[in-house]
């Protein structure tokens, strides 16, 4: 009640009044209370716009615009003129609920009318195409499909070639003029794909090591992306002109999860490849090693060579997936209190009531110096775990995100990572006197040497000693 007496002393006599009126329009129609609307077809030109309401006059405060909504004022002076660019259905709608009534002006736009082409595209049949190139290529040159890399002569004006895996898809130029150059990586044309997130060829392989979905938003999750993927685009990619394909570390990454985000509002799986704990075997969820040869050999066919995403500064999180598979580290539960929280699978752990994510690790004992020293061992990396050496802060010791910082600026040989002891599908082999930079260094080479690799990009760089320009 004290809205309605507000807006009566604001606008006298409109609450009360019938109808507004403005000369060359209907009476206007009460859309619901305190709007009023009225139709009318307009010519192009100009015209005085007022309007009235119970012997009072209005007009707009200010501009007259299409559009936009114009406040009104009692007339005073010549009416303003409204200047109308082209014929028109124009609607002038009052709005009174504000109190103080406004104006808006519009016009019916009509449907932008287009002329209805069809046309019949030739479907290809795999079968080799004919084609008059008199209009492009003199008589006698040689033409080369860049696709296929196929070559005609024109004869009569026409060239006969067999298409590529392009849908029949031909792309012709002189061939005499087009010497292929040497590749250089500095004018590569370099595709990077995060693999999990790209094609996924063999889902059966989307959970592996007991992986899941979360049920939610699947923010941090595998998706299902794979190498075998990867191989059945080789020819889109090449027919983007793609001659180096950068994908993400196909590495065995950590197994479990780690809460995700601020908050803990999600599980945090290794799918991008930033959480590597063996360098010598592809991770499940990448495909096999028979997946791993078909892209390579694949891509090299295409001329496309394969780089590899790769991490060396630090390794991947503790989860409770790989302390119960590899038994290092150690839990503040025992007994019947582990079982009834944990279960008999610890990664299947959710949060209750009042936890997140991150309340996982309410559960773990980081301080048991002799049950970390069972995870990757004191001369391989520095962390806040147990005892180990605590990370600096400068680029080469200090811990990224938290991550456990590999000792690559060692001279100390260290041996293998304790917790292979407990991982029979690792390849790695102790070798004698070998440092943590040199088993990283020896398991990169392996896979250039088995595979043909053609080369690596090195995340975080600046933290790695051996590199030019660090050391």
């Amino acid at each position: 009640m004290k809205l309605a007496a507000f807006a009566l002393t604001l606008i006298p006599g409109i609450a009360i009044a019938s109808s507004w009126t403005s000369p060359g329009f209907p009476t206007f129609s009460t859309q619901e209370t305190g709007r009023f609307t009225s139709h009318a077809a307009l010519t192009k030109g100009t015209r005085a716009l007022t309007l009235h309401i119970d012997q009072q006059c209005w007009q707009p405060s200010g501009a007259i615009k299409l559009n936009q909504m114009l406040s009104l004022k009692p007339c005073e002076g010549a009416p303003p003129q409204w200047r109308l660019f082209k014929d028109g259905d124009y609607t002038i709608t009052v709005d009174t609920r504000s109190g103080t009534p406004t104006l808006l002006l519009s016009i019916k736009t009509e449907p932008e009318r287009t002329a209805q082409l069809a046309y019949q595209c030739p479907v290809w049949d795999g079968s080799p195409l004919t084609l008059d190139v008199r209009q492009t290529f003199p008589e006698g040159t040689v033409v080369r499909d860049y696709y296929s890399g196929q070559t005609d002569t024109v004869q009569n004006g026409q060239i006969t070639l067999q298409p590529a895996d392009s849908h029949g898809l031909l792309l012709l130029e002189r061939a005499e003029t087009h010497a292929s150059a040497p590749f250089n990586w500095r004018n590569a044309t370099v595709y990077f794909v995060l693999t999990d997130r790209f094609r996924n060829g063999d889902p059966t392989n989307d959970h592996s090591y007991g992986r899941h979905k979360d049920g939610m938003q699947e923010i941090g999750t595998f998706h299902g992306g794979d190498l075998r993927g990867l191989t059945s685009q080789l020819d889109y990619l090449q027919q983007l002109g793609v001659n180096a394909l950068w994908i993400s570390s196909p590495f065995e990454q950590i197994h479990g999860w780690v809460g995700g985000g601020t908050k803990g509002d999600f599980p945090h799986y290794a799918y991008h490849g930033y959480y590597t704990q063996d360098w010598t075997t592809l991770d499940a969820n990448m495909g096999s090693e028979a997946d791993l040869r078909a892209l390579v050999d694949g891509a090299h066919q295409r001329g496309i060579r394969i780089l590899f995403d790769v991490v060396m500064n630090h390794a991947g999180y503790a989860t409770l997936a790989d302390m119960q598979e590899y038994q290092f580290g150690a839990l503040y539960l025992s007994g019947a209190e582990r079982q009834k929280i944990l279960g008999d699978r610890w990664t299947n752990w959710r949060p209750t009531a009042g936890q997140s994510w991150h309340s996982f690790n309410d559960y773990i004992n980081f301080s048991d110096s002799a049950a970390w020293e069972k995870w990757w061992g004191k001369k391989w990396i520095r962390t806040d775990i147990g005892d180990y050496d605590s990370p600096g802060f400068d680029d080469l010791t200090l811990s990224l995100a938290f991550l456990p910082d590999i000792k690559t600026e060692s001279t100390t040989p260290s041996g293998l990572p304790a917790f292979y002891a407990n991982k029979p599908d690792t390849k790695a082999k102790f070798i004698e006197g070998y440092t943590p930079r040199d088993y990283l260094t020896h398991w990169l080479s392996q896979w250039v040497h088995d595979y043909g690799i053609d080369g690596f990009r090195v995340d975080t760089a600046k933290t790695l000693s051996f590199l030019p320009g660090n050391s």
